[in-house]
């Protein structure tokens, strides 16, 4: 589990990095998706025992971590089948831009996307917001909204759900 950031410059920039300067939220989200496929994941593959076939293969993260989770897993349907994301933090807008190409032929790769938010989040409209833009484009994936905020709380409640579903 690698730390979320990408860049420093969007711990230097405190919260307001991830939606008051664009282009240090644009760099963090790149740079995690980059030291993730190129540094991570070679690294574990080449350490431990591990199956390293897209179906053996979930990503899942919370707040910011949730946002990557979504731009890595669904930018990279030839590594991973299973995303999920919790709160959702820093989604980019516009989606079409963010998520290029992808349309109603990624349900035949996904075995799972899972998009959950506490209904007193205050990220809820974007996680709203996004849910629809994929039901738009005919993507299977599960809602869940659950009562809460941006806390541990509802993201162990999730968590629990979620990795139920993993891997059958």
């Amino acid at each position: 589990m690698p730390l979320g950031y990408g860049t420093l410059e969007i711990v230097r920039n405190g919260w307001g990095g991830l939606s008051n300067h664009p282009e240090i939220r644009e760099q963090n989200l790149s740079k995690f998706r980059e030291a993730l496929l190129t540094e991570v994941m070679p690294k574990i593959e080449s350490e431990y025992h591990v199956a390293n076939d897209r179906n053996s293969r979930a990503i899942a993260g919370l707040s910011m971590g949730g946002a990557e989770s979504l731009l890595s897993g669904l930018n990279n349907l030839d590594k991973f089948a299973w995303v999920g994301a919790f709160s959702a933090g820093g989604l980019p807008e516009p989606f079409e831009k963010n998520f290029p190409g992808l349309d109603s032929k990624a349900n035949q790769q996904l075995k799972l996307l899972w998009i959950a938010c506490g209904t007193e989040d205050r990220l809820i409209t974007a996680n709203r917001n996004l849910r629809e833009w994929l039901k738009g484009k005919g993507i299977d994936h599960i809602d869940i909204e659950t009562p809460g905020m941006h806390t541990w709380m509802v993201w162990r409640r999730n968590l629990t759900e979620f990795a139920g579903l993993l891997f059958r």
